[in-house]
């Protein structure tokens, strides 16, 4: 940055400042994050956010621009990272490089980041690694494929890693998810050989234990984690009021009481959120919604054409805009071209910034 844009800088941080002493409000402690942030000064701009929802605890408006300077904050350490990477690679880098892009939810960047560091050093951990994302894309998609997927790749982390304990920890924290309790006690109870005396552990295999008469197979497991699109864990959109701990319900309840909507939606896996129309009219809005996106997908593969940000179908029946997310996806089903402003909801709904295009957390 020159000399002049970072006076200019410092000014606008001072009025920003300023404004908010004079009034404090949610638009005005995000306008100071965000000059903090063009200065790169994450470090400050989270420390405002962080102040402005103590004073304001419900305001979405801050909680988003907390996520924009972390994710500013987390490019920032990534870009730092290449840089080290290609000066002087070592193990301790490339595994901080994948737990920032997991952190952040991107979770085939972290995959590819594992992929070169192991064509790169033929490293176990980076093995390891490319389980643990194998893992985290199952339990965010909720697919089969991706089940069986990652099922696969700690039977590979396995035949490397013998004797270490962490891929069967990982094991047992996925098999545990599903409900395929006879896999969980297989694991427990390897974990027990190669850790024993531990307390939680043993504890875990008795529960285990009790279950495994009923239990599913894996396969059955992932089927029905696929059909539900919900772990054992989970607690049910009632509970939680969404998905993922994020208020979905409300947001698309909002959107379509608009007078030009007919639905909103929100769709990741086997989870579908609509609200607008009721019975089977939704459930056909939903599959038509996953349908377009996996075309769109595989459309977008075929022809190189990267990730897919935004796309419109326009007909007799009005317009359908969906913002695919990496794993899930936010519609709007409306009467003609839908408000820019609805158009940045469903993006940041389905994890897209609305100004880049790029998944956030």
């Amino acid at each position: 940055m020159t000399l002049l844009g970072k006076w200019l800088g410092r000014s606008r941080v001072r009025r920003a400042r300023q404004e908010l002493a004079n009034q404090a409000s949610p638009m005005n402690y995000s306008q100071l994050a965000y000059e903090y942030a063009c200065q790169g000064n994450t470090r400050e701009a989270l420390r405002v956010c962080e102040e402005g929802l103590n004073v304001f605890p419900g305001s979405s408006e801050l909680a988003r621009m907390k996520e924009r300077v972390r994710r500013l904050d987390r490019e920032s350490r990534l870009r730092e990272l290449k840089r080290e990477l290609q000066e002087a690679p070592r193990p301790a880098l490339w595994s901080e490089m994948c737990e920032i892009l997991l952190e952040g939810g991107q979770i085939s960047r972290a995959e590819d980041c594992a992929r070169e560091w192991h064509d790169k050093t033929q490293d176990p951990e980076a093995v390891l690694m490319r389980g643990r994302t194998r893992v985290e894309r199952f339990l965010a998609d909720r697919g089969r494929e991706a089940g069986k997927s990652a099922f696969s790749a700690l039977d590979e982390i396995q035949s490397l890693m013998a004797r270490d304990p962490r891929p069967w920890h990982l094991r047992l924290q996925l098999a545990w998810r599903i409900g395929a309790w006879k896999e969980a006690r297989r694991a427990a109870a390897k974990l027990l050989e190669l850790q024993p005396g531990d307390p939680v552990l043993e504890a875990r295999f008795r529960t285990l234990d009790a279950f495994s008469d009923s239990s599913p197979s894996i396969e059955q497991a992932l089927i029905n984690v696929e059909k539900t699109g919900r772990l054992v864990d989970d607690k049910s959109p009632r509970e939680t009021g969404g998905v993922g701990g994020t208020n979905v319900r409300n947001v698309l309840r909002d959107l379509a009481a608009q007078a030009d909507i007919h639905a909103a939606m929100y769709v990741r896996g086997g989870t579908a959120l609509v609200q607008g129309v009721k019975g089977a009219t939704a459930e056909r809005a939903a599959r038509s919604v996953r349908k377009v996106l996996q075309s769109g997908r595989g459309a977008a593969r075929r022809l190189g054409l990267g990730q897919l940000s935004e796309f419109i179908l326009e007909g007799d029946f009005g317009a359908l805009t969906i913002a695919p997310g990496e794993l899930d996806a936010g519609a709007l089903w409306s009467t003609g071209p839908i408000s820019r402003s609805n158009l940045e909801t469903i993006m940041n709904l389905a994890g897209v910034d609305a100004a880049t295009g790029e998944v956030v957390a």
